[in-house]
């Protein structure tokens, strides 16, 4: 048991007893005689007097004698846990606080032991990590490509000396810095978002082409993703050859063999006309002729089998030469339907994008279209302009332009490296189109589904269309006049009355008869309810994928504001607007918007017994379907059906929005009608 008879204690209790006595004196004396009032208010004063001064003097002892040597304690154990020369306290300076200078001592000892503990496991694991270090370092330099890893912001992290050999020229190399300040910014950038959103390309090491920034070398590059714990991705990978001599002696060769293919061409057409037996003269040339053809179409496939392509989201390539533009005066705008190209991505966009900017100089162009079309195995990328075509030595002037950041290769160079030299123009639709061919590469999806999926069921219900009728003055414009927003929904299930929401809005405008899908609406939605399975099935989104987007309190706002006064396109609409307008009170919004349906629209085009499913209808047509099942790949393709349903429409004299509501009605009507029946 501790003394209490130390510290402060007797001081405290030799007061409490002399106020008592002198308390009691006073009433004592004060008793002596008569009481009356005066005495009890004298005895109430001294009593009062003798506590104040016993506060005071308790007050003091306590301050002088523990206050402050437990200040000093702090002081002390402040400077041991700062790392001082002292790692205990004089408990005999403390002895007023025993026993808790023993027990911070006890602490203090055991934080030492922690502390020895903890720097011996740096020291070992710093160890280990200099070896590991030392051993990658040594790998690295042993590799005859650069490597360099980067985080997600582009800093360098790690490099090799061959990296640093290659680079050296170009800017400053170093750790913090900027990957940009030796690469060029968009291949990277572009590589990083293809992959990040691309999960099945990640673990590939996809192959790219990129310059240095100050474009006196190509680089062909490999990127692959690095992942943490949690699979996020926290860094990248790139490493890289210097292919600008290789590059070069391709050109060079390309340049040769189609110099003594040009040669060849006068001399054999000579000795087809000029030969004196005209058979067999035509025969040797012709074989002639088919062997240097053999030989060019050859040494193309090779050329490509070299050049480093992977599968490209047309959509995401076009988005990538569309930043390009990005401050200018001309506007890059994406159309059509999005397809799956085999090209690499960095030496197309510098191709394409000279031959938008020598196209729009020579023209005065402020507006230029960018399209994929396909029909079949073939593919096509189509740049397009409103006036008319070129002229021939224009567009040879245009494919012949060097390329400085591939060594000089020539627009012609790149495009005929993808696929060929089999470009044409074309005049549709009051534009004109470059057309350029292409390789088809191989749709992939993050998460795979079934390819043939059960249809929504078929929703003719006027009920959910009768506030949409508000037509006012657009009723009486053609309807290639108008503006249409095509959307889609994706939702966690089929019965919004029973609580399913919606989990993504996809849409995507058409303005005088061209799909701006550039301009698209694209977000996914945090239904607050668990997703099920068999809903994951048809749209691919997970919770996981949802947990972290905005509710549809803040999307549903953002959609009315994108379609605006436009009108309203979808497939099963009836279907979709249920979802819309049953919270538009909760969140202040109302989609009053004249609203047109592709199924109905196919209904009365095509009749009853025809299949109005989007897949049905696009078979139809011909439409190739990308990204089926997810909202923007939905709005997209439904966005192409109606553009052909316009035209239908139009060969049957109903050019207004007018007409075709009028016709619909009618024709949701008998459709009932039979139902009934």
């Amino acid at each position: 048991m501790p003394n209490t008879w130390r510290g402060p204690f007797p001081w405290l209790l030799a007061a409490f007893v002399a106020n008592v006595a002198v308390v009691i004196a006073s009433a004592y004396s004060l008793s002596q005689g008569e009481v009356n009032q005066e005495k009890l208010n004298a005895l109430a004063m001294v009593a009062l007097a003798g506590a104040s001064v016993m506060f005071a003097l308790a007050w003091k002892v306590v301050d002088f004698l523990v206050v402050r040597k437990a200040k000093q304690l702090a002081a002390d154990i402040r400077a041991i846990a700062h790392g001082g020369n002292r790692d205990t306290v004089d408990p005999a300076r403390y002895a007023i606080l025993t026993p808790l200078p023993e027990s911070l001592n006890g602490l203090t000892a055991r934080i030492g032991h922690l502390r020895k503990e903890l720097a011996e496991g740096l020291d070992r694991a710093t160890a280990k990590s200099e070896e590991t270090a030392a051993r990658l370092a040594a790998i690295l330099n042993d590799l005859h490509e650069g490597v360099v890893v980067c985080n997600l912001r582009h800093q360098v992290v790690l490099y090799n000396s061959v990296a640093m050999d290659m680079l050296v020229d170009s800017g400053q190399l170093g750790l913090g810095r900027s990957l940009f300040e030796t690469v060029a910014r968009d291949p990277v950038v572009h590589m990083l978002e293809m992959l990040v959103h691309r999960a099945e390309l990640a673990g590939k090491g996809t192959p790219f082409l990129a310059g240095t920034t100050d474009g006196h070398m190509l680089l062909q590059a490999r990127m692959t993703l690095i992942h943490g714990p949690d699979d996020e991705v926290t860094g990248y990978v790139v490493t890289m050859v210097d292919a600008g001599p290789q590059v070069a002696a391709l050109g060079r060769r390309d340049a040769l063999l189609r110099e003594v293919a040009e040669e060849l061409e006068q001399p054999l057409l000579r000795l087809r006309v000029a030969a004196d037996n005209p058979s067999i003269v035509a025969h040797e040339a012709e074989q002639i002729d088919k062997a240097v053809k053999r030989v060019t179409a050859g040494y193309q496939r090779a050329l490509a089998e070299w050049w480093p392509m992977t599968d490209l989201h047309s959509g995401d390539f076009f988005g990538l030469v569309a930043r390009r533009f990005e401050g200018e005066d001309l506007k890059v705008s994406v159309t059509g339907l999005p397809l799956w190209l085999h090209a690499d991505s960095h030496s197309l966009a510098l191709a394409v994008e000279a031959l938008i900017r020598q196209i729009s100089e020579r023209f005065g162009l402020a507006e230029i279209d960018l399209a994929a079309t396909g029909n079949g195995d073939e593919c096509w990328l189509e740049v397009g302009w409103g006036g008319a075509t070129a002229a021939r030595p224009a567009l040879e002037a245009w494919l012949g332009k060097p390329l400085p950041m591939l060594g000089g290769m020539t627009v012609r160079d790149v495009l005929v490296h993808h696929a060929g030299d089999g470009f044409r123009q074309e005049h549709r639709t009051g534009r004109s189109w470059l057309c350029l061919p292409m390789r088809k590469g191989v749709e992939t999806r993050l998460h795979p589904r079934p390819s043939i999926l059960p249809s929504r069921p078929e929703f003719y219900d006027l009920g959910l269309l009768d506030n949409t009728r508000s037509i006012g003055e657009r009723g009486h414009q053609p309807l290639r006049a108008l503006t249409f927003v095509v959307f889609d929904t994706e939702t966690t299930g089929l019965a919004p009355s029973q609580g399913d929401q919606i989990v993504q809005i996809g849409a995507v405008r058409v303005v005088n008869g061209r799909i701006l899908t550039g301009e698209n609406f694209n977000r996914i939605v945090n239904p607050g309810r668990p997703i099920p399975p068999e809903s994951i099935r048809f749209h691919g989104i997970t919770d996981d994928m949802a947990r972290d987007k905005p509710p549809l309190g803040v999307v549903l706002p953002q959609f009315k504001t994108y379609a605006a006064d436009s009108v309203l396109v979808a497939h099963n609409a009836a279907f979709d607007l249920k979802f819309l307008r049953m919270h538009e009170r909760e969140f202040g919004v109302r989609f009053d918007n004249p609203v047109l349906d592709t199924m109905m629209l196919s209904n009365y085009l095509d009749g009853a017994d025809a299949g109005h499913s989007l897949d049905a209808i696009c078979d139809r047509f011909g439409i190739e379907i990308t990204d089926r099942h997810t909202a923007l790949g939905d709005a997209v393709v439904t966005a192409a059906v109606l553009l052909r349903q316009i035209e239908m429409l139009e060969e049957r004299g109903i050019s207004t929005l007018d007409q075709v509501v009028k016709e619909l009605d009618i024709n949701v009507q008998l459709h009932q009608r039979q139902l009934q029946l």
